[in-house]
C-alpha cells in the first residue's frame, strides 16, 4: 500500500530510462539510469533539492513537494525531476502501485464506518420521515448509514478485479457524496464527522489517481 516505483524518460517520446523505486518506510531512495545506481537520497532530506551529474554532463535535480496541502501539512508526496532546467516528460506511474493504494483506502474507509457502527447508538432504521438536511445528515452519519456505507465498500473491496474501473468510479461516488454532506454539516456535527471527511477527502484523491492511470494504462 505505501511502496511504488516511479519511470521517467529524459526526453519526449522516448522510452522511460530513470527508475526510481521508493517506499514510506524507506530511509532513502535510490535513482538508477538504464539499471546503473547514480545515486541516493536520504528521506528526511527529499524537501531539499538534490542534483546529480549525469555521464553526459547533464544536471538532474530531484525535489519531493507535496499534491496539496491542508493547514500547511502536506499530503500525497511526489518526486519533481528536471533535466537541466527542464522538467522531464509525463511520469509513467505503475498502474498497479495505484490500484493497490486505492482499494486499501476502499478498504481502510469502509471498515472505519464500521468501526464508528459499533459504538453509535441504535437508532432509527429507516430515513427520518421528514427528510429535513440536517435529520438527513445525522442519519446518514449514524449507526444505520455508516453501516450501509461500510459494508458497500467492503463489498467493492472484494469484487473481481475485471470490474476495477467500475469499482473505483463506484467507491469515489459514495465516498465524495458523504464527503459532501459531511462538509455540508460540519459546524453542526459531531467532531467524529471532521475527522471522517478528512480521512475520506485522503482517499477521494487516491482513488481519483487510480482511477486516472487506470485510464492512461488502456488508451
Amino acid at each position: 500500500m505505501f511502496d511504488q516505483q516511479e519511470f521517467y524518460a529524459l526526453e519526449e517520446g522516448e522510452p522511460p530510462r530513470l527508475a526510481i523505486p521508493w517506499g514510506f518506510f524507506s530511509r532513502e531512495i535510490v535513482i538508477r539510469l538504464d539499471g546503473e545506481e547514480i545515486g541516493s537520497i536520504p528521506r528526511a532530506k527529499l524537501s531539499k533539492p538534490h542534483e546529480f551529474v549525469l555521464k553526459d554532463g547533464s544536471r538532474l535535480k530531484i525535489k519531493q513537494i507535496p499534491s496539496f496541502k491542508i493547514l500547511g501539512m502536506g499530503f500525497q508526496p511526489y518526486l519533481h525531476l528536471s533535466l537541466d532546467g527542464r522538467d522531464l516528460p509525463g511520469l509513467i506511474l505503475n498502474p498497479q502501485q495505484r490500484l493497490s493504494t486505492a482499494n486499501g483506502w476502499i478498504f481502510g474507509v469502509g471498515s472505519a464506518k464500521l468501526l464508528l457502527a459499533i459504538f453509535m447508538p441504535v437508532k432509527a432504521i429507516a430515513l427520518p420521515q421528514t427528510l429535513q438536511f440536517r435529520e438527513f445528515v445525522e442519519w446518514q452519519q449514524g449507526f444505520t448509514g455508516s453501516t450501509i456505507t461500510g459494508l458497500i465498500l467492503l463489498g467493492l473491496f472484494v469484487v473481481p478485479k475485471h470490474f476495477t474501473k467500475l469499482v473505483l468510479t463506484a467507491a469515489l461516488i459514495i465516498i465524495l457524496g458523504n464527503l459532501l454532506l459531511e462538509f455540508s454539516c460540519i459546524w453542526v456535527c459531531t467532531a467524529r464527522t471532521g475527522n471522517m471527511a478528512a480521512l475520506e477527502g485522503l482517499a477521494a484523491v487516491s482513488i481519483y489517481q487510480a482511477l486516472r492511470t487506470q485510464s492512461r494504462s488502456h488508451r
